[in-house]
């Protein structure tokens, strides 16, 4: 009886430590700034998005929009802007003419500007992942969807019905939906550069509006039923 209780109490003290080890794991990959990034150059652009106070008006997860700040989680300037061409010039010059003006921080390098949208992007396309899986998207439109597929989401230059109708078979309604918006993996990896196929999704993902998802999964759940 004594050595089973020792056991016992072995496997509860090591499961504690465990349990303890987990929570201070995850205490250190959040701080005052958010959540530490998956990588180096994410976490470069994380420390000049948390230094230079952005995410006192912006939000540590873009959400914020406080005190008369962008939404930068759905302005389209951000979803248009590549390696900080836009983000950059703002940022640089400041917006000294809004009601509550943003500083100008004329001091960061092409390198910072570079990290620092990176980083934005990171987290937009995080956040319309986790918006567009939660909205209700019942009722699209096929017909829409399909001109959506085959003209200003440009799917068809990558992908052909034929092979979109087997896969489609394979998912479930949220299975599908989860594919469609981020066919790559969740989180970027060291050294693991997305392909030029999931540069493009992620490009799509940050500027699809839940109308767009809605016709476009319309038309791929139709799909099978076309051949």
């Amino acid at each position: 009886m004594n050595l089973r209780w020792s056991m016992g109490a072995l496997a509860v003290a090591l499961l504690c430590l465990v349990q303890l080890a987990s929570a201070q794991e995850s205490k250190r990959k959040v701080d005052a700034g958010g959540s530490v990034a998956p990588t180096a150059a994410l976490e470069r652009g994380r420390t000049v998005y948390v230094l230079s106070s952005c995410h006192f008006c912006h939000g540590i997860d873009l959400t914020g929009a406080s005190m008369g700040a962008a939404d930068l989680m759905h302005d389209p300037l951000v979803g248009a802007d590549r390696n900080g061409n836009l983000i950059g010039s703002i940022v640089l010059a400041g917006l000294p003419n809004l009601q509550t003006a943003m500083p100008k921080f004329a001091d960061l390098t092409k390198d910072q500007i570079s990290d620092l949208s990176g980083y934005i992007h990171y987290l937009r396309q995080q956040g319309r992942y986790k918006e567009l899986m939660a909205t209700n998207l019942d009722g699209g439109d096929a017909k829409a969807g399909e001109a959506y597929f085959n003209g200003a989401g440009g799917c068809n230059k990558c992908h052909s019905t034929s092979n979109l109708a087997s896969a489609t078979r394979k998912y479930d309604a949220s299975t599908l939906r989860s594919r469609f918006l981020r066919p790559g993996p969740f989180l970027p990896a060291e050294n693991a550069a997305p392909s030029a196929g999931e540069q493009a999704h992620l490009r799509l993902l940050e500027n699809y509006s839940a109308t767009d998802v809605a016709n476009a999964l319309a038309y791929l759940e139709k799909l099978p039923l076309l051949r």
